[in-house]
């Protein structure tokens, strides 16, 4: 991960641990009580932050950082 990374939101926390847990957008959307466009903006913004280009890559990158848990 590059140096630059700035720091994820709260919300967007919660987003990618439980896309960490392997929920659909859906399922994150049902859950967090959000539209499922605004689950796809949040994983949109995400991937920069984290310097990766998909969610799988998202999960890895966090973990490593400390963000999110293992299960």
């Amino acid at each position: 991960m590059r140096q630059s990374t700035r720091a994820l939101s709260a919300r967007e926390l919660e987003v990618l641990t439980l896309v960490a847990e392997g929920r659909s957008n859906t399922d994150v959307a049902r859950h967090l009580h959000l539209s499922e466009t605004t689950v796809k903006s949040h994983l949109a913004h995400i991937y920069p932050k984290l310097d990766v280009s998909s969610r799988t890559a998202a999960v890895a990158a966090a973990r490593q950082a400390g963000l999110i848990r293992r299960p």
